[in-house]
């Protein structure tokens, strides 16, 4: 039986970078990923000469002190990234905007917004400075750590604007700056939250709200060959460390013995380890564990949403009715955001062969949904399932044809993923995705089932869900895990 100083569970973003900092460290480590390729929902597949990202997603946290770069000097990495002049277009119905670092654009049309917007930068600032601050503590003395946090802490985050936005709704900070009768400018707002919060302004907190807010600010970028390529770099670094990457071999079950978990027993073999790391949820968790999920697992979690997506290869031509790779489009009429009726679209580059042959592009376009339905129409059968993909697909192309005329006729083939799909590739419970719902200033608390020696990392998993996000708490976590190897 092979033993490691950590197993690692799940070849996500938390995993990877949690096995990559402990194998730099020359810890033993082991990597047990269900799927071929890594990455879970930051991967990016390969199909019919084109190279599809798994979700409709954007870089962040590249900037300069920003997660990403730190990481990358951390791991002596350099991402293959291209800065966007745009982060991403955003339509609804004869309302476009440019979100760029400067928001120019955004201004123009909502220029009561000014005042909003300069606090917003405030506090993100504020924030990304204290998150900047967290990863340059990585492995300092507890005493150290303190001393530091004692020293930013009450710069940055005892301001009475901080103190006031930590128990404050996003509404009711918009009320604060009487922007919450401006329809348009709401539903923009809920818009953005939805897709970085998994909730809306009147439920997400105000601190949340403005790094949620922020990325259009800070540096976005596309990634060369797609936002898996950071994965496959994580992966190449981590074997080239001494780590084992074992694909294709998924883990079973846990064998507990009291409060710490002895062996884990996977599809090829069984291994030991002092440290366990699960990349996902306490329901995931549970499963391994033999334990039933409890009933008010989702809710606890505040885990709400899957997601519908269409991979979608087209010709090239379809992008020059675009200022951006990147798109939103809401639905106004539709009353709503989710299940078809706010869309967000990413593209592959053009100067971007690894993804996309010649005069073709690869494109990526999901919704939010609820989970439940689909796994209904699963039960009933195949006729039902395909005909609610049917109808999703139908409908979504229809608000993207609404407003890129010619899309369909560009279209070479369409694949459509459901929470069914999420579920079977990247093992996610019911196939939720994002995390969980960014409503309060303190997190859910992950049911660890009293075992002492495993650590959950991933967007269920404080500060939530994105690739910067998970990088941070998958850092804290590790921090933790080296003291406990090192006793």
């Amino acid at each position: 039986m092979h033993s490691y100083d950590t197993i690692i569970i799940g070849a996500g973003i938390g995993g990877l970078v949690s096995a990559a900092l402990l194998a730099a460290e020359g810890k033993q480590v082991l990597v047990l990923e269900q799927h071929t390729s890594v990455g879970g929902c930051a991967a990016t597949f390969s199909h019919r000469g084109f190279r599809f990202d798994t979700g409709a997603t954007i870089g962040s946290g590249f900037q300069d002190s920003g997660p990403m770069q730190w990481l990358a000097d951390k791991l002596n990495l350099c991402w293959p990234t291209q800065r966007l002049k745009t982060a991403w277009e955003y339509r609804e119905g004869n309302t476009t905007l440019l979100l760029d670092k400067n928001r120019h654009n955004l201004l123009q049309n909502f220029p009561a917004s000014e005042s909003f917007w300069r606090e917003q930068a405030d506090i993100a600032d504020r924030l990304w400075a204290v998150s900047e601050k967290l990863l340059s503590l990585y492995q300092q003395s507890r005493s150290q750590q303190i001393a530091a946090l004692l020293g930013v802490l009450p710069t940055k985050m005892c301001s009475s604007k901080i103190l006031q936005l930590c128990t404050m709704s996003a509404k009711s900070w918009l009320e604060k700056h009487d922007l919450h009768r401006d329809k348009a400018f709401c539903r923009f707002i809920n818009a953005q939250l939805l897709i970085s919060a998994q909730t809306t302004s009147s439920s997400t907190n105000a601190l949340y709200a403005a790094m949620a807010l922020d990325l259009p600010r800070t540096s976005p970028c596309s990634i060369a060959g797609g936002i898996g390529t950071i994965a496959d770099m994580l992966a190449t670094k981590i074997r080239s460390l001494g780590g084992q990457m074992h694909c294709g071999e998924k883990a079973l079950s846990f064998t507990v013995d009291k409060d710490t978990i002895s062996e884990v027993v996977s599809s090829k073999a069984r291994y030991t380890a002092r440290e366990i790391v699960f990349n996902g949820s306490s329901a995931g968790l549970s499963t391994l564990l033999g334990k039933k999920i409890p009933s008010t697992w989702q809710t606890k979690s505040r885990a709400r949403w899957g997601a519908f997506i269409l991979h979608i290869a087209a010709g090239k031509k379809i992008m020059e009715q675009l200022t951006s790779s990147h798109l939103q489009l809401v639905d106004a009429a539709a009353g709503k955001l989710a299940e078809g009726a706010s869309l967000f679209l990413s593209a592959s580059l053009p100067y971007d062969m690894t993804r996309a042959p010649e005069g073709k592009v690869a494109l990526s376009i999901s919704t939010h949904t609820a989970v439940q339905p689909w796994w209904d129409a699963w039960n009933k059968g195949k006729d039902s399932y395909t005909a609610m993909k049917r109808g999703y697909t139908d409908e979504i192309l229809a608000l993207l044809e609404s407003y890129v005329p010619g899309f369909k006729s560009s279209i070479d083939f369409c694949m459509a993923g459901t929470p069914i799909t999420y579920s079977r590739y990247t093992g996610r419970h019911l196939g939720l995705v994002g995390g969980y719902s960014q409503n309060s200033l303190i997190p859910p608390k992950q049911n660890h089932f009293g075992i002492k020696n495993c650590t959950l990392v991933g967007d269920f998993t404080f500060p939530g869900q994105s690739m910067a996000a998970v990088t941070v708490g998958a850092t804290l976590s590790v921090d933790r895990i080296f003291r406990r190897l090192e006793e």
